[in-house]
């Protein structure tokens, strides 16, 4: 994380303390001032976030900006983040003419700030306007419960994280220095029976929730190598319960997002998802008595051990297999298995394998 040596010289009039920023939101209220509020890390402001948040201060009389402090941004985004510490990311959010005031957010959730200042507007980009992960539910009904109201910005969505993959893919290195910045692992794990428990459609019925449990043993492995290696942590995962009419594509993407948050909370990030809700011809006509969605049987599918979801993950990253030194997978399932084998990659089998012996040894690669 990059600070700096005297704090003295990005002081500004706009950052203030917790207690100050309520006093102000309470005086601009009594003047029947709209508030709007908006939290983030804001790293390495750039040209998206400068036209979200002009975007935003015209929804209101005046713009608070919540920066996430240093501790649960790190958890949140993962290893090397943030770029800037909590008083330079303050500062430069500060020197936009849009924001009125800024301070630094010291809670884990944005939910809290929403309690804390009670603005009449909690403003999030449009990539929120039809999510349903648990972080924005709760913030929809927490501005709720405070009586007041949510608002989405129509701009175009660019982020601090493509932003940053780009400039580790896509900029050109130096070919002496290039494993020295580059990646040294590509990790492709299974969901289900792996880095989950459930290994029998989750998501089938409405508690799927409750039913979720967390492998901790390998979530812990994963937080391991993503502080051992650079690296990047792809999950693959065959999802026929969407072929079998047991739920749907929709379904699947929010229990993605779900376990995504949970592994953040342990500081694990997966950088991508892929799945595949089909299945093959011959696998339908031979179990011809189930109920098929016969929009999801087909041909030739990307499921496991093709290595085809591989493909896509690496491309949605802009990267490629090339560019990593090793591989690994880790699952469960002779599909898994045998898509190490095509990637001609060690496979670490999740069912019989000592996470914690693994950690402590030097050259399971």
């Amino acid at each position: 994380m990059i600070s700096i040596k005297n704090p003295e010289n990005y002081k500004s009039e706009k950052i203030l303390s917790e207690g100050k920023i309520i006093k102000k939101v309470e005086e601009f209220k009594k003047y029947g001032k709209k508030i709007g509020l908006c939290v983030g890390g804001y790293d390495l402001l750039h040209p998206g976030q400068m036209i979200h948040l002009r975007s935003a201060k015209e929804f209101c009389d005046i713009l608070i900006i919540g920066i996430t402090c240093d501790k649960y941004n790190s958890k949140r985004k993962g290893e090397g983040r943030p770029v800037y510490n909590e008083l330079l990311r303050a500062f430069s959010v500060s020197q936009l003419s849009c924001v009125d005031y800024a301070f630094i957010c010291n809670y884990k959730k944005a939910v809290e700030a929403i309690r804390l200042l009670k603005p009449n507007y909690y403003i999030k980009g449009p990539d929120y306007i039809n999510k349903t992960t648990p972080g924005i539910i709760s913030e929809r009904n927490t501005i709720s419960e405070v009586g007041e109201e949510i608002k989405y910005t129509v701009d175009e969505k660019l982020s601090t994280t493509e932003i940053i993959n780009y400039i580790q893919t896509k900029v050109k290195l130096d070919k002496d220095k290039k494993w020295e910045q580059g990646y040294e692992l590509l990790i492709i794990i299974d969901r289900d029976g792996t880095i989950i428990y459930n290994d029998d459609f989750l998501g089938r019925y409405e508690t799927w929730e409750k039913e979720l449990k967390i492998n901790k043993e390998v979530v812990r492995f994963l937080k391991y190598l993503q502080n051992k290696f650079t690296s990047k942590i792809i999950c693959i995962s065959n999802q026929s319960g969407v072929a079998r009419k047991f739920f749907d594509c929709k379904r699947i993407n929010e229990i993605n997002n779900f376990i995504s948050e949970k592994l953040k909370e342990d500081d694990a990030v997966i950088d991508n998802w892929q799945y595949c809700p089909d299945i093959d011809i011959p696998y339908a006509k031979k179990n011809s008595h189930l109920n098929f969605n016969y929009k999801y049987v087909k041909e030739k599918t990307k499921r496991k051990p093709c290595t085809k979801m591989v493909d896509d993950s690496l491309k949605e990253l802009n990267t490629e297999l090339k560019d990593f030194k090793r591989v690994i997978v880790i699952g469960n399932s002779e599909d898994d298995k045998q898509l190490a084998v095509n990637l001609k990659a060690p496979y670490i089998d999740s069912g019989k394998k000592d996470f914690n012996k693994l950690i402590q040894e030097s050259n399971f690669l």
